[in-house]
């Protein structure tokens, strides 16, 4: 068993020098210098609906007392949304705020312990919820590849809910009693997680380019173009788009007619015979180019147990842009986390893919696994639990307002030690202003 132990942990530090070694090899990759990989400015608003579905639990423990929960949730709210990216050549930066609202209900399991009684019993809810969430993150980069990152988030919620619970009641005197209590309660949740560290790399969104790329092939079919030309047509939609301001919209007509006078006036090209109906619809979600590993430390808090866990992380990010297409994603992140009850080491991969087949759709499809074990000591390391999360995605542009977001996975685990077993459903129709 020991033996089996040492080979586990002997794995996780076999991955820890793959990571460094990738480090290194990315500082070596050349600079990028085209410019409109560079730059990316964009600030959106959002409105809609979402609907979730997914599985939490929650502990408390005092010296006197514990309280278990373990629920399935769904939620219809509406949730209103302020995010921006800001991606330059000395920093990228992205940050965001939203809020929600709307009814939830859950079914699961309640555990509650004290001195005086045992109270083990399956609970339905019904209610409203509010949430609030806020987010942050920085990279400044010294030169081309070298950076720091700061990144924190925090996040809220209130729930007003009626509460039926049955059961038993285990009572001081070791009596069995039927348990069956209906009543309405209110609970306050929240959260707050922060990480600092160094990185190599750089991941740079391309969607201009993609934009530029898509728009030619279209426009002008049997014409190659040089990777110089739909650089600077990937510069020129930049500079129209980065001049918007999301608070008083814009006006679709006159950024076509002036990409369309661009490409007359530097390319030689001549104005096709087409709407705006294409430009409208190249408002996509990012799209990454690029390999970064970075390291450092992390805490996370949440009022209820796990109350606060810190450790180190090393992660490694890979974006490949397959074709016009075509992405392939890939991530890895080995994290030490220590809490005061016990320690754990987690390895969290994904390799996924994600398919363009114009530019107002994307499908996405993939792989997680999650190897993740206990550790108490060098002496005393457990057994490695094997997660894997397989998940699909969608999104579509209904119109130059209008989005659809769906996102489907499925959690696959040994025992609820890392992460619970079941589905995890989202689905969201939005409009966005930018």
């Amino acid at each position: 068993m020991i033996q089996k132990m040492r080979i586990g942990f002997f794995s996780f530090t076999t991955i820890l020098f793959v990571l460094t070694i990738l480090a290194t090899k990315v500082s070596a990759q050349p600079e990028n210098e085209n410019s409109a990989k560079s730059f990316f400015i964009k600030k959106e608003l959002t409105t809609g609906v979402i609907f979730s579905f997914d599985a939490n639990r929650e502990e408390l423990r005092t010296d006197r007392s514990y309280s278990f929960e373990e629920l399935e949730n769904g939620a219809l709210h509406f949730r209103w949304k302020n995010q921006s990216w800001n991606y330059l050549p000395s920093r990228q930066e992205t940050w965001g705020y939203s809020l929600e609202a709307g009814p939830y209900f859950g079914k699961g399991d309640l555990i509650d312990s004290s001195g005086v009684e045992v109270i083990d019993a399956e609970q339905k809810r019904t209610g409203l919820r509010g949430m609030a969430h806020a987010n942050y993150s920085s990279r400044f980069y010294f030169d081309q590849k070298n950076y720091t990152i700061v990144d924190i988030s925090a996040w809220g919620h209130y729930d007003l809910f009626r509460q039926n619970t049955e059961g038993t009641r285990i009572d001081s005197n070791q009596l069995i009693h039927n348990y069956d209590d209906k009543s309405d309660q209110s609970q306050f949740r929240y959260g707050l997680r922060a990480k600092a560290g160094w990185g190599i790399g750089r991941l740079d969104v391309v969607n201009h380019y993609m934009t530029a790329s898509w728009l030619l092939g279209k426009y002008y079919p049997g014409r190659l173009f040089s990777e110089p030309e739909i650089f600077a047509v990937a510069r020129e939609i930049g500079r129209i788009k980065h001049s918007r301001d999301a608070r008083t919209g814009h006006d679709s007509e006159i950024e076509w007619n002036r990409l369309m006078e661009f490409l007359n006036e530097e390319l030689l090209l001549k104005k096709p015979d087409a709407g705006v109906s294409d430009w409208e619809l190249t408002e996509y979600r990012t799209r990454l180019e690029g390999s970064r590993v970075e390291f450092g430390p992390f805490f996370n808090y949440f009022n209820r147990e796990p109350d606060f866990v810190y450790g180190g992380y090393l992660k490694f990010e890979n974006h490949t842009y397959c074709s016009l297409k075509r992405n392939r994603n890939l991530s890895a992140r080995l994290s030490y986390n220590g809490y005061k009850r016990k320690d754990w080491i987690l390895l969290e991969t994904a390799l996924g893919w994600s398919f363009y087949p114009s530019l107002k759709t994307e499908y996405g499809f993939g792989l997680k696994y999650m190897p993740g074990m206990v550790v108490d000591g060098f002496d005393d390391i457990g057994p490695i639990r094997h997660n894997f999360i397989p998940y699909l995605e969608y999104f579509s542009q209904v119109n130059s307002k209008y989005r659809i977001e769906t996102a489907l996975a499925w959690r696959i685990a040994p025992n609820d030690q890392f992460m619970l077993p079941g589905p995890e459903v989202s689905v969201s129709v939005y409009r966005s202003k930018y």
